[in-house]
């Protein structure tokens, strides 16, 4: 893999993580190595973007390791700290390799669009910021588990903006905000015609 494919390189990672029958969180966190949030941030939203994203209480766990893991990003940690029944949630190795080839295609257009542009959007201190927006969305992503579609887009903005920090691309980085604010609209939207009749 080339260099200049790091988000691709990511998904080799993520796919040697998940290589035996039963695969846990604590596999994908153990292959990152427990101080490369961007890059563990970006393994987890890609999956959330992949058919996963339907499986019951899949996007729930996934809102809950984001909002983790993009927390003590923001609050500055060295490494990243997950409770022990999150970095044991298992799923099957065929899900894995459907969810891994999903997000490969992702991949692939993310490294063609990504470069280093408006570099002060992600850096210190909007670099927090970014990863504290993302931590809010990891939060309120089991609420948006019951309106479908809105995982998987809260999924690709997680995933523009921690390819953004990655590649230190403000750019990519405001497509993902734009992304969470469309993603955050439609719950908004669909809790007001239940509730506004």
């Amino acid at each position: 893999m080339a260099a200049t494919e790091p988000i691709a390189k990511i998904v080799d990672t993520l796919e040697e993580a998940t290589q035996s029958d039963e695969i846990c969180l604590g596999d994908v966190l153990d292959e990152f190595g427990t101080a490369a949030f961007s890059s563990t941030l970006l393994a987890v939203a890609l999956l959330l973007v992949s058919p996963l994203s339907g499986v019951p209480l899949f996007s729930s766990a996934s809102g809950v390791a984001i909002f983790l893991i993009a927390g003590q990003g923001a609050v500055g940690r060295r490494s990243i700290w997950l409770p022990t029944k999150l970095v044991c949630l298992n799923m099957t190795s065929k899900r894995a390799e459907r969810a891994i080839s999903h997000a490969r295609s992702v991949a692939a257009w993310l490294d063609r669009h990504s470069t280093r542009r408006l570099t002060p959007l992600v850096s210190p201190p909007m670099s927090r910021l970014l990863y504290a927006i993302c931590a809010g969305a990891g939060l309120l992503l089991p609420l948006m588990e019951i309106v479908p579609m809105t995982s998987s887009l809260v999924g690709l903005s997680v995933s523009l903006i921690a390819t953004a920090l990655l590649a230190r691309d403000g750019l990519i980085a405001i497509a993902g905000l734009t992304v969470m604010v469309l993603a955050a609209s439609i719950p908004i939207a669909a809790f007001s015609a239940i509730f506004g009749s």
